[in-house]
């Protein structure tokens, strides 16, 4: 049986000169060398192919509908956030320039980053408080986008460490279910805090979860490159087409079709079959040559996880699509990430930003300044992304548009007020073939 991921083979070698051509782009406005090289019309027009074009009529919706094998409208889509929300023992002792944490004693009820409050703090707070019980809430806002209509279907995190105790609770507020996955060689054990990981929450009206995967956990060392695919996590859902009445829904579609054998797999029939598989990850964040070398091959065996995982429990395994959301720390350029453009995936805001012919969007998604010794200095670049699996149909549709420098408050970047992590949210609108 062909795999999720290697399937398309004969696909993906008709997008080759565009993977090796984006191989020297950077996200966005770091593509500017290669636009150059090639002309801006030239790379609006390779962009646009994986750009959902809504005002082309009939077969020819998708824009660039040619360079792909499906080119019919998307008849549904899902709406991604990703967002490494820096997990509470780090923010505590990474000495940000751009805020401080201020423990439960040093400032008074109502001051800080609550609602509407003033800043009545017994000591300075001129800079961004990182406490966690006032960027927990800043947090959520974010995620929820403050907006029925544009909250996210999925939100993918990075840096989770009170998952139970707060992220769980207060989303499923918000009508979210979450998988959590704890990372066992968790950072946050040198400060004797509790373990961070990476977390899938889904809207529950929109998406059923199938089945779910922690590839490599436990492991019984960290360096263990046999089993190491980074804090990962993949979850297999199904879409669910009227959230209002899927009980009606599936007794119309989902009969269990009679098979042969007891031991295939169950096959749904009807609309209910639409099938995605969604990753999070976090690779390794050493900005070493050692560390490049890691990264690529976790997301080598990341790599084999899917495959298997795909294999062995998707319906379709030649057709169902996959979206990829994580820090990576890396770059565009690096490895990791150039391997995963060969193996079919795209960056939608690469995608979106060229085919608007914006340069100057997605120049960052990280921007901080530490003074202390753990990683002192500044650093600014893009090393986290939504891929989705385009050599199989998918378009990107749109994407949340990204500050720049002069929108985030100070010169010392991020976390700061209005932005709760030292990373940015991205997110994007993923359509789907039939």
């Amino acid at each position: 049986m062909t795999t999720a991921m290697t399937a398309m083979d004969d696909e993906t070698r008709r997008e080759d000169d565009v993977d090796r051509t984006s191989e020297t782009r950077g996200n966005g406005g770091n593509s500017s060398d290669d636009v150059d090289a090639r002309g801006a019309g030239e790379a609006m027009v390779e962009a646009m192919k994986y750009v959902y074009d809504p005002n082309r009529e009939g077969s020819g919706a998708f824009a660039g509908a040619n360079a792909t094998t499906t080119r019919a409208r998307p008849t549904c889509s899902l709406k991604v956030m990703q967002f490494n929300a820096l997990a509470d023992a780090l923010a505590a002792n990474d000495a940000f320039a751009s805020a401080a944490y201020y423990e439960d004693d040093e400032t008074e009820t109502g001051n800080g980053n609550d609602d509407g409050g003033e800043e009545t703090a017994t000591t300075s707070t001129s800079v961004y408080d990182l406490n966690f019980r006032k960027r927990g809430r800043d947090l959520i806002r974010v995620v929820s986008t403050g907006d029925a209509s544009t909250a996210p279907d999925v939100v993918c995190l990075q840096e989770v460490d009170h998952y139970y105790d707060f992220f769980e609770p207060e989303m499923r507020k918000l009508g979210y279910a979450g998988i959590y996955k704890e990372d066992q060689w968790s950072p946050c054990r040198k400060f004797d805090a509790p373990n961070d990981g990476v977390a899938i929450f889904y809207k529950m009206d929109k998406l059923e979860l199938l089945s779910s995967h922690a590839p490599g956990c436990p492991r019984p060392r960290k360096d263990d490159a046999v089993r190491d695919a980074g804090k990962t996590l993949m979850a297999r859902f199904r879409l669910k087409k009227d959230p209002k009445s899927d009980s009606m829904m599936r007794k119309a579609f989902g009969s269990l079709m009679r098979v042969a054998s007891s031991n295939a797999k169950p096959v749904f029939s009807g609309e209910d079959l639409r099938e995605v598989v969604v990753v999070t990850t976090h690779l390794a964040s050493e900005k070493t040559v050692d560390g490049i070398i890691t990264r690529l091959e976790q997301t080598k065996e990341l790599c084999r996880q899917l495959n298997a995982f795909a294999t062995n429990l998707c319906s379709d395994v030649d057709g169902v699509q996959i979206i990829l959301a994580g820090d990576l720390n890396a770059t565009p350029n690096e490895a990791c990430v150039v391997h995963l453009r060969g193996r079919g995936m795209r960056n939608a805001y690469e995608d979106m930003s060229a085919a608007l012919g914006d340069e100057k969007a997605n120049r960052f998604t990280t921007w901080k300044t530490r003074t202390g010794v753990f990683k002192a200095g500044e650093v600014k670049h893009t090393i986290d992304y939504i891929l989705y699996s385009a050599h199989r149909g998918s378009k990107v549709v749109s994407v949340a548009k990204l500050p720049n420098e002069s929108d985030i408050p100070g010169d010392k970047g991020l976390p700061t007020f209005g932005f709760p992590s030292d990373h940015l949210p991205l997110q994007a609108v993923i359509a789907f073939p039939t």
